[in-house]
């Protein structure tokens, strides 16, 4: 583990302004990336289908951390099979070995705290097990349930267009939705690349009491900028590579969000004047840059950090280790209020456990405790019911959070680094024994009480 300031700086950022804030980015890669911080191996490794949080620092290291990892994932989603075996997956989430997350939504005006149930997202490719199309926009609602912001359905009907797949997805304030899709499409006004912007604007949009989409109008959706457009404000950015060297014209535009910044740009579409957005693209070249439409092209500034280089652009902008050959972009972004780190318990090395040779390993691994303090590890032997999830309790005092175990039986008690993070030692389990059980984990802050969000196991 290397040093990091964020938990020395965290008060002093709470109280700086303009208003601070957490960025929120999975990776494009299926091998992964890794964090900065070079963390146990579940905190560590940057998963394709999970998502992570990074908050900048002026002047200081940062890394990325898990924000709604895998393991959480499938303790959230509940048996989706009606088989009674409630984990499905080793290392896959919930939506599937063929699609990732590719796609991440936070509301406009959502205020902390912001906990990975509040996030949505849209996943790579439709999975019928997992109920979702590929431009469905969820989030994990509750146990087993999940909540829609916007259907594939009514983004046909918007853009004219068939069997889409959202890339990318972001809200303004008055509610007007930027937004760009996986693959060139036709729509009503014609062929659109990867690489375009689209533009719905709120008055086409007719809105739920949640916030959610309830209906948008026929052919709404328009075009503001082409890929050729947004590739021109990258190199008006000044943008570099890893190496120093300039980028090739592929350009898959694969995250949004507002600018935090304010501000407006001209469409050099329609000449018309829209609020400043962020974007990134996930190809090779990226190297974990995040652009703005500011100023005809300019690097995204978020903390006071400026998030891209004109020199070298390497994945530390990011939080993530570079490469040798520096990394891919992020596959989403989104940006939500500063606040302290998700704490999180993972499952090392997996999260389904079959019976093998007769054994099997498991390390719970924690993400965003207290610097330096303790952490107190439990699980427990859930009930295994055809459709049914692991519980949710709401945690009663001294504890705060939500109970994500019934019958804990506490594993010890561990001291955090100065990241706050900590493992339980290897624990070796009979797979004949554990055959048919649903295991959920959870880690508690001492002395704050402070529940994690949980992890869950399935044993075949």
């Amino acid at each position: 583990m290397r040093p990091f300031a964020f938990p020395v700086l965290f008060p002093l950022l709470l109280a700086a302004v303009p208003a601070q804030h957490a960025i929120l980015v999975t990776s494009s890669v299926s091998a992964g990336e890794q964090t900065l911080a070079l963390d146990l191996p579940a905190v560590d490794f940057v998963d394709p289908d999970a998502i992570y949080e990074v908050v900048p620092l002026p002047g200081t290291p940062y890394s990325a951390r898990p924000f709604l990892p895998v393991s959480l994932q499938w303790h959230y989603v509940g048996d989706l099979d009606n088989d009674g075996q409630y984990v499905e997956g080793s290392v896959d989430g919930p939506m599937g070995s063929s699609a990732t997350i590719d796609e991440i939504f936070v509301k406009a005006g959502t205020v902390a705290p912001v906990g990975p149930r509040d996030v949505f997202f849209s996943i790579s490719a439709a999975n019928a097990v997992f109920g979702v199309l590929a431009s469905d926009v969820v989030r994990y609602a509750g146990q087993g349930v999940r909540e829609v912001f916007l259907t594939e359905a009514q983004l046909e009907v918007a853009t004219g267009g068939t069997t889409l797949n959202l890339d990318a997805l972001c809200q303004s304030p008055a509610g007007d939705l930027f937004l760009s899709f996986a693959l060139g499409e036709t729509l009503h006004f014609g062929s659109a690349l990867d690489g375009d912007l689209l533009f719905v604007p709120a008055s086409s949009i007719t809105y739920d009491g949640s916030g959610n989409v309830l209906s948008i109008a026929a052919n709404a959706a328009v075009r503001v900028a082409t890929e050729a457009n947004l590739v021109a404000m990258r190199t008006n950015s000044g943008f570099r590579e890893f190496d120093g060297t300039t980028p090739t014209t592929t350009f898959n535009l694969s995250g949004l969000e507002i600018d935090p910044n304010g501000g407006t740009w001209i469409s050099p579409v329609d000449a018309l004047a829209y609020p400043n957005v962020l974007f990134t693209w996930k190809d090779s070249s990226n190297d974990g840059a995040i652009l703005s439409t500011a100023a005809g092209g300019s690097f995204a500034v978020v903390n006071g950090v400026t998030l891209g280089s004109a020199v070298a652009t390497t994945g530390a902008q990011l939080g993530w280790q570079p490469g040798l050959s520096g990394t891919n972009g992020p596959n989403g972004l989104a940006l939500i209020p500063l606040q302290a780190p998700q704490f999180q318990v993972l499952n090392y090395p997996r999260n389904l456990h079959t019976q093998g040779d007769g054994q099997t390993f498991v390390q719970l691994q924690t993400s965003g405790g207290a610097p330096n303090g303790f952490t107190i590890l439990a699980w427990s032997v859930e009930a295994s019911v055809a459709g049914g999830t692991f519980p949710a309790i709401p945690a009663f005092a001294p504890f705060a959070g939500e109970f994500g175990i019934t019958a804990p039986l506490v594993i010890g008690l561990f001291f955090n680094d100065a990241l706050g993070n900590c493992a339980s030692p290897l624990i070796v389990l009979d797979t004949a024994l554990m055959s048919g059980a649903q295991v959920a984990a959870q880690a508690v802050d001492f002395p704050s009480f402070q529940l994690s969000t949980p992890s869950a196991m399935s044993f075949l």
